[in-house]
């Protein structure tokens, strides 16, 4: 895990005009469904999203309706969180996190106009959280 960052429960958040960050509750936000809701509200995704994984991976490598330039995605209760999905699932979004976190920072994007962002993704946790969240994602990457 490279982009993906563990904080501690003790990290204070700047919060500031130019930035959105989303908070997300693992204990109130148990399966993926739950999870499109939260960002189709919080990120004002189109109407057009199709509440998929690769639908997601678009949007946010997209955002460009959006005018803030730093979006964070801040997971809280790790254990609880996409618990009522299976684990492959739940590492199959850990996954597309890193990865959406890693193409907004390479910038690889074809068109001139793209509006750059920075996006980041949190999880609250201590060590044992990020051994789980790299062992969830080293699994997954293997397999592809």
């Amino acid at each position: 895990m490279k982009f993906i960052r563990i904080a501690s429960p003790e990290t204070e958040f700047k919060r500031g005009k130019n930035k959105i960050i989303v908070e997300i509750d693992g204990n109130e936000i148990k399966d993926i469904s739950a999870f499109y809701e939260l960002l189709v509200d919080k990120l004002s995704f189109p109407g057009y999203f199709g509440e998929n994984l690769d639908a997601l991976y678009d949007m946010l490598l997209d955002l460009q309706w959006i005018k803030h330039e730093a979006i964070e995605l801040i997971i809280s209760s790790f254990d609880s969180f996409l618990s009522e999905e299976s684990p492959e699932d739940k590492a199959d979004l850990l996954l597309l996190l890193e990865q959406v976190c890693e193409g907004w920072r390479d910038g690889d994007f074809d068109d001139e106009e793209w509006e750059m962002k920075k996006f980041r993704v949190y999880i609250i946790g201590d060590s044992n959280v990020e051994a789980n969240v790299n062992q969830m994602i080293a699994s997954i990457s293997e397999e592809e």
